[in-house]
């Protein structure tokens, strides 16, 4: 009797052993989430610990931080500056552009204050010099309003001086970009007879010959406008790209849908239209001639503009 007490004593003390054991060898579940809330807060801790540290103790300053902030295109830093109010406002915005404000081109190349509080209490007006690849873009201006918070100053508000202005600071989804067309430089469009439009500067149409013909090279010999720039030193064209309207049964052909070099750049009620650059810079050698760089500039404009103006929803 005493040895199957024993016994059994022996074998609940061993299965209780065991269980301890697996117990203690299996990593807990809710010890791994604690740890991932703790290093998330500490993270958010941390962030706001950076963000603290940067908002500067006078207003002046606040808003030349910010207004180096757009010329860096960096959401991140413009949001830092904020009023708590202001972040509520601008942070899904800036989350959806991976904290990436203003656009490629045009580019804030420099900035200035024009104004501050004497003209409107706890405001400053700051003006955007712009620039593209062509040249100077005009000015933008911002009406920026400031709020002090403890010892610092934030952000509160961020409005266009005017109807003209691009909106510069804002995310791409948001810049104005009619406001630039009309405002900011002289445009000039091409029209052809084939259902293709485009709307260029005047200064780079200037420097860009068009022509409407057919594609003899490509199969089928397809509608096509070709753009080449004019060299006028060596009194000639360069070929910069070409435009080329397939059918719905020319798409389909093997020769198109392997092609190499072909873009789809948009389409409407009377094709599809695809453009084809240059494989190499006609300038090779020379690519830092005069010549060179403006037609890797002109280059660079026509295809900004090259497939904005086709609308995708007319055919």
């Amino acid at each position: 009797m005493k040895k199957s007490m024993v016994l059994g004593m022996v074998l609940v003390l061993g299965l209780t052993t065991y269980s301890l054991t697996q117990l203690t060898e299996q990593p807990s579940v809710a010890l791994a989430g604690e740890n991932k809330t703790a290093s998330a807060n500490s993270l958010q801790e941390q962030l706001r610990m950076l963000e603290a540290s940067i908002v500067p103790q006078t207003a002046e300053e606040t808003v030349q931080l910010w207004a180096k902030a757009v010329q860096m295109r960096s959401g991140a830093l413009q949001y830092a500056l904020f009023t708590e109010q202001a972040k509520m406002g601008a942070k899904q915005s800036l989350e959806s552009f991976h904290w990436v404000t203003g656009a490629s081109s045009p580019w804030v190349e420099g900035y200035k204050i024009v104004s501050g509080p004497e003209t409107a209490k706890d405001k400053y007006e700051v003006e955007f010099e712009l620039m593209t690849s062509t040249g100077k873009y005009g000015t933008d201006r911002a009406v920026v309003g400031v709020a002090k918070v403890g010892n610092q100053w934030f952000i509160q508000s961020v409005a266009p001086a005017s109807e003209k202005s691009v909106g510069i600071w804002n995310t791409p989804e948001s810049i104005n970009e009619p406001a630039i067309e009309k405002n900011f430089i002289t445009m000039k469009a091409y029209n052809s007879t084939i259902g293709y439009h485009i709307l260029l500067p005047q200064t780079v149409m200037d420097k860009i010959k068009v022509e409407q013909s057919t594609c003899k090279n490509e199969e089928g010999n397809p509608p096509c406008v070709h753009f080449s720039y004019k060299d006028a030193v060596a009194n000639t064209e360069v070929p910069l790209g070409t435009v080329i309207r397939l059918s719905t049964e020319q798409e389909k052909l093997p020769y198109y849908q392997e092609h190499p070099f072909i873009k789809k750049i948009g389409e409407n009620k009377q094709g599809t239209f695809y453009a084809i650059y240059p494989s190499e810079h006609p300038y090779a050698g020379k690519e830092d001639s005069a010549e060179g760089k403006e037609w890797l500039k002109v280059l660079e404009a026509l295809q900004s503009r090259i497939g904005k103006s086709i609308p995708t929803s007319e055919k």
